[in-house]
């Protein structure tokens, strides 16, 4: 990529959008360009974590293993989404492992270089503090609608967090339903229903919200 491009990932990261182009540029001179291949782990739950990465292209999942061996997946990660922030500022071990979905590709920066940064931009500290807010604001209510939210609700948040610019979802059912804390058939018989009442279009491998008013209703 370029560094017109780069510069562009990383403004449109929800990490640094805010941080003005002076600060991207000394942040862009820290990063190091990465490529991971389809099924490869890019760090594992319990590794040590030393730096943040922003997606430039590819797709990953953020899962969680229990001891059982159950996988529970807490995100799907796009282009310009960061992950491994908490590297940042803490050094715990990683909480959840990070696989490539698809070949993709990173910007990383480590914390002592991160540390550097900041020095110079205070600013971009600032900035990542809004966006961990945001996250836990997110994750609270992540965890009412697990602990009391029905199936449909469920459904309707996940399609309502992960739609593109064409309220278009590009999952499966599995993987819905993954998010959703759902078996397939459960997330199947939702799709279908909420087909049937006129809110969604079911596709191969896809869900097209068609109406948004109800779908953020359903979402508590």
């Amino acid at each position: 990529m370029t560094k017109r491009e780069l510069l562009y990932c990383l403004k449109e990261s929800y990490i640094f959008s805010g941080v003005k182009s002076s600060g991207l540029l000394i942040i862009l001179r820290h990063m190091k360009e990465n490529t991971f291949a389809k099924g490869e782990v890019i760090f594992s739950e319990g590794d040590a974590g030393d730096s943040l990465h922003i997606i430039t292209s590819g797709v990953l999942k953020v899962v969680k293993y229990s001891k059982d061996g159950k996988t529970k997946t807490l995100a799907i990660l796009n282009k310009k989404d960061g992950f491994g922030e908490m590297a940042l500022f803490t050094k715990e071990a990683r909480s959840a492992t990070v696989e490539a979905l698809e070949e993709t590709r990173t910007l990383s920066i480590s914390r002592e270089d991160f540390e550097d940064v900041i020095s110079k931009e205070p600013s971009i500290s600032l900035q990542i503090i809004k966006s961990l807010s945001e996250r836990l604001s997110k994750a609270d209510r992540d965890i009412k609608i697990l602990a009391h939210g029905d199936a449909k609700s469920r459904v309707a948040c996940v399609l309502m967090d992960f739609k593109d610019n064409q309220n278009q979802v590009r999952f499966s059912h599995q993987e819905i339903g993954d998010l959703a804390g759902l078996s397939r058939e459960t997330t199947t018989r939702v799709l279908n229903k909420l087909e049937k009442e006129g809110y969604v279009k079911v596709r191969h491998k896809s869900v097209m919200i068609l109406d948004i008013k109800k779908m953020k209703e359903l979402c508590i």
